[in-house]
């Protein structure tokens, strides 16, 4: 098998992986009652560090710095998220979860962990760190494009 093949089949397994990893999503209504996909998506993305600058923000969920905002004002106003100036540029707008925020994403979190969980369930030890090692390696991979610009 070549490398386009090997490309198209990753490509098949990982919208059937992604279309079942969205559906846990969904089902955690306690959640979606609270928050729309997109301001779960941020609360998730500012939860995955402890202070993020809304420009890498935007970035990191794929929308316009001004669109970011609008969705950071509205976390900002059901007490989930905090902005401050940075102390070093007080041009850069700092974003990190409250106490309720991060309590929130912990909940948000549990679909997908719980997804996770049951995929790794049908593999044993060994290929569970194999997997997860090469997500990482991929996941690092992004992070050095994105960055390279």
């Amino acid at each position: 098998m070549n490398l386009e093949d090997r490309a198209r089949r990753l490509t098949d397994h990982l919208q059937i992986v992604m279309e079942e990893a969205e559906n846990a999503d969904k089902k955690n209504s306690a959640v979606r009652e609270k928050l729309t996909w997109q301001e779960v998506r941020v609360l998730r993305a500012v939860g995955r560090q402890e202070c993020c600058p809304m420009s890498g923000l935007a970035d990191m969920i794929c929308l316009s710095l001004s669109s970011a905002t609008g969705l950071i004002d509205r976390l900002v106003s059901k007490k989930l998220v905090k902005r401050d100036r940075s102390s070093e540029d007080r041009r850069v707008v700092q974003v990190e979860l409250t106490e309720q925020g991060r309590e929130l994403n912990e909940e948000a979190m549990a679909g997908p962990v719980e997804f996770a969980r049951g995929m790794l369930k049908g593999l044993n030890a060994d290929e569970q760190d194999a997997l997860v090692s090469l997500f990482g390696k991929i996941s690092e991979l992004i992070k050095k494009e994105k960055a390279a610009g």
